[in-house]
């Protein structure tokens, strides 16, 4: 299935560049040139997907960083898991009240 979608794309970007195959000009910093339209736009789309795959890195980096677990930073669990966490020292026992 996935082949399929692929030569679809392709045979969709064969007809764009096709079809936009003449040159326009293009100023950039202060350089001018002249490319094909196809070239310009796909060279744009490019650019931008890969600003958002590195947005979206750094955003994701950034999220697993502080959701990290205590654990895995080195620190030892607060209670033991061999106790029931009802009895512990400082708590009274439950029984009957004089």
């Amino acid at each position: 299935m996935a082949l399929i979608a692929g030569i679809g794309a392709l045979i969709l970007l064969v007809i764009f560049i096709a079809q936009n195959a003449h040159a326009v000009p293009i100023t950039f910093f202060g350089a001018h040139a002249s490319v094909s339209l196809a070239a310009a736009l796909l060279v744009a789309a490019v650019a931008g997907a890969l600003v958002a795959v590195a947005a979206n890195t750094a955003r994701t980096t950034r999220f697993r960083r502080t959701m990290r677990p205590a654990s895995a930073a080195g620190h030892a669990p607060d209670s033991d898991t061999h106790r029931d966490r009802n009895t512990g020292p400082g708590r009274p026992e439950p029984g009957p009240q004089p």
